[in-house]
């Protein structure tokens, strides 16, 4: 769990929250964004991308073959 803060309409709020790293493919992210608006109970879930400037290969690899492309194509 997380501590969140944070000012939502006018009032600041204080709430514990569960906090998810999804590891994919940039061009996945709009799948990402929309499934979370369409069924996360907050009216702005927070979905953000951050950039990997390096890594371990082998894990990096991993993510490629174990996600695939927005058409379906795993590579």
């Amino acid at each position: 769990m997380i501590r969140s803060i944070y000012r939502w309409e006018g009032t600041v709020e204080d709430e514990p929250e569960a906090r998810v790293a999804l590891h994919t493919r940039v061009s996945l992210v709009p799948q990402i964004v929309a499934q979370a608006d369409a069924e996360h109970p907050y009216d702005v879930p927070c979905v953000i991308a951050l950039p990997v400037v390096a890594g371990n290969p082998a894990y990096m690899q991993w993510v490629l073959d174990s996600t695939a492309e927005p058409d379906g194509d795993p590579g």
